[in-house]
């Protein structure tokens, strides 16, 4: 097993291991390890694999977020935090009021969510990097496929998330959480034609990050892994 210079670097000078040290590492698709440093130098750190491990934490509820293209950094925290939340799947959508790709910086973009999502693997120590989707429109996303289905919005008074929590844990779960201007009302009533249970997040607005945290949280802690 050979290390990429990126994770070498990370061996190296934030782990500050060396040759003999024996290491936990997993390869993003359920495959956790033991293994060995057998070689080392600037650009690459061999490993030898010692024995094969469990996998660790991962979710027993399939989750999927879907949200809305923000701008500056709030896409990037709710990329970081959906992965600690052990979400599956990200989709960016491009909705009424979200902000409109780039396609001149749109790989860019790509790329540095994608790193976005191995960092937090890392950090939070789990067995499977979660899959990022490249931005579609939000019709599209409508037509993904989930047991349970939620939009949040902001607008709505109606509440419902209590009642949709308390029924037994689906197979999978999808959540929709609107970019900085919220949802347009006609979206909003295109996903509950499409089958979405629409539910609110109390009576307070929240910013992008904090409303796909506080859903992705509560939906854990009714049907995941925090107990």
């Amino acid at each position: 097993m050979v290390l990429d210079p990126e994770e070498t670097r990370h061996l190296c000078r934030v782990l500050r291991l060396g040759v003999g040290a024996r290491v936990e590492v997993c390869d993003g698709v359920g495959g956790n390890f033991e293994a060995v440093v057998t070689g080392l130098d600037s650009r690459e750190a061999r490993l030898e694999v010692a024995r094969r491990l469990d996998p660790w934490g991962e979710s027993p509820l399939p989750l999927v977020l879907g949200v809305g293209l923000a701008k500056g950094d709030a896409l990037e925290e709710v990329i970081r935090q959906a992965t600690e939340m052990g979400v599956q799947r990200l989709i960016p959508f491009v909705s009424e009021r979200s902000e409109r790709p780039d396609p001149g910086r749109s790989g860019r973009r790509l790329a540095r969510w994608q790193r976005l999502l191995q960092e937090g693997l890392k950090s939070c120590q789990r067995s499977m990097l979660p899959r990022l989707e490249a931005p579609r429109e939000f019709a599209g996303v409508l037509a993904e496929p989930a047991e349970a289905r939620l939009l949040f919005w902001e607008d709505h008074r109606g509440g419902g998330l209590k009642q949709e929590l308390g029924s037994p844990r689906p197979g999978s779960a999808l959540v929709l959480i609107g970019p900085e201007g919220g949802f347009a009302a006609r979206e909003v009533e295109a996903a509950r034609e499409a089958g979405f249970r629409v539910v609110s997040l109390g009576p307070r607005r929240l910013k992008v990050p904090t409303a796909a945290l506080a859903a992705l949280t509560l939906l854990q802690y009714a049907w995941g892994d925090l107990t």
